[in-house]
């Protein structure tokens, strides 16, 4: 039952993640792509191409994790937890971000979830192991 709610929350947050930044991306919030998407900065003209490789990385890694929880692979614990890691460790520093200018506040609930959810279900997997 543990894997299935772990695996549930980890669906929820990879979409989220992926989801969020394609919208972002398409939009153009946030986003300088005047240069072409390989050249693409923040307003702060930091560079994203590899922030979005760890983005969509940690969202595809938590998508077959949850696919291996879900068919009970014994590959899954490892690959979940390593996900839950990833997604502790981005919502931890995009909190920083989205807190520091009021207009990003709206993005800090769904960080927090990703925060605490992971930190949980990071709990949940070693308990059950």
């Amino acid at each position: 039952m543990a894997d299935q709610l772990v695996a549930t929350f980890m669906i929820v947050m990879g979409l989220a993640i992926a989801g969020v930044w394609t919208a972002d991306i398409v939009r153009g919030a946030e986003v300088d792509r005047s240069r072409g998407l390989l050249r693409a900065r923040d307003s702060d003209g930091s560079l994203l191409g590899w922030h979005w490789v760890a983005e969509y990385g940690t969202a595809v890694v938590l998508l077959a994790g949850a696919v291996g929880l879900l068919a009970s692979s014994p590959w899954a614990v490892p690959v979940a937890a390593a996900a839950l890691g990833a997604t502790w460790y981005t919502s931890v520093n995009s909190l920083g971000w989205a807190l520091a200018e009021r207009s990003r506040r709206a993005y800090a609930a769904p960080m927090g979830v990703g925060l605490l959810g992971s930190l949980v279900c990071l709990g949940a997997l070693v308990a059950s192991s």
